[in-house]
């Protein structure tokens, strides 16, 4: 069964319709979230948050054209919230290099993993980050990841373009660093 029917059955209310649904994106969901939060209690209670609202927005009734990027649109948010809420505000590396962005892509695939990658994205804008783990963690489409965020398709791509720039200069800092380069 699609995700959109299962909203459509807690629409008639099969509370166990929701099951299915934690049971399918817990996982992927709290990563997303712990990625951008960095507070595993915290991540919990976004998740939790998030699965809430697709619960209540299902007993109204409501069914989205497509399940996936709605509910990281509603995580997403959720997080903003609480950044919002906290008041969190913190310096972020704003340098762009202009460089080729099929090297920064190759880095990504051989390194995503690598906490030291995730240490990299951390230094980056909560924008920049969200669109950059939406595509290549969660694995999103330009197109869910706009819907997701409720921005434009352009903004995405300027968002990606950017923080994949500003991620590169990052990584090449660092293995400067690694390698004992000093400048």
């Amino acid at each position: 069964m699609q995700d959109e029917e299962y909203m459509r059955q807690l629409s008639y209310g099969n509370d166990s319709a929701l099951d299915t649904l934690v049971f399918r994106y817990h996982k992927p969901l709290y990563g997303y979230v712990y990625r951008l939060v960095q507070d595993e209690k915290l991540a919990e209670d976004i998740v939790q948050d998030t699965f809430m609202k697709i619960y209540q927005q299902g007993q109204k009734g409501f069914v989205p054209d497509s399940f996936k990027p709605w509910m990281y649109k509603i995580a997403s948010n959720c997080c903003k919230d609480y950044w919002r809420k906290a008041s969190t505000k913190r310096e972020y590396f704003t340098d762009e290099i202009v460089e080729d962005q099929g090297k920064v892509y190759n880095i990504i695939e051989r390194q995503l993993e690598r906490q030291w990658m995730i240490d990299a994205l951390d230094q980056l804008s909560p924008d920049y980050r969200m669109v950059l783990y939406l595509r290549f963690y969660q694995e999103l489409t330009y197109a869910e990841i706009a819907l997701a965020l409720e921005i434009p398709l352009n903004t995405v791509k300027t968002w990606i373009s950017r923080g994949l720039k500003q991620l590169e200069g990052i990584v090449i800092e660092d293995e400067r660093k690694g390698a004992g380069v000093n400048e």
